[in-house]
């Protein structure tokens, strides 16, 4: 829905019309106005079952372009959490060297 051709508009609702709009844009983890343009296009085009379809299918393409983007980000997390690791294990390594165990350990056994 991106372009050139789009323009704003503004529209007033009822309280309880809001609240709900917002409780719909959070149970689908969305933003009250994305959600609002989609029901607006969706009951504009009601009629037109083809338009209908093209828009599902739009809407899925950008749900899977999402899933990946969140498959990428939890596998960058999950990176990052085993270099953690590995940095912390280096960091008390090195932090028993340093305060004398490590040697300490070595003395006993040579």
């Amino acid at each position: 829905m991106t372009g050139a051709n789009t323009r704003p508009l503004t529209i007033r609702l009822p309280a309880r019309a809001i609240e709900r709009l917002y409780e719909r844009a959070n149970s689908v983890k969305g933003r009250p106005t994305a959600v609002a343009r989609e029901l607006i296009l969706a009951g504009l085009i009601e009629g037109a079952p083809r338009e209908q379809a093209e828009r599902m299918l739009t809407i899925e393409r950008r749900l899977a372009a999402i899933d990946q983007q969140v498959q990428a980000v939890s596998r960058k997390a999950e990176d990052q959490s085993a270099s953690v690791e590995k940095l912390l294990a280096m960091f008390e390594a090195l932090l028993q060297v340093l305060t004398g165990e490590h040697s300490k350990d070595n003395f006993h056994h040579g």
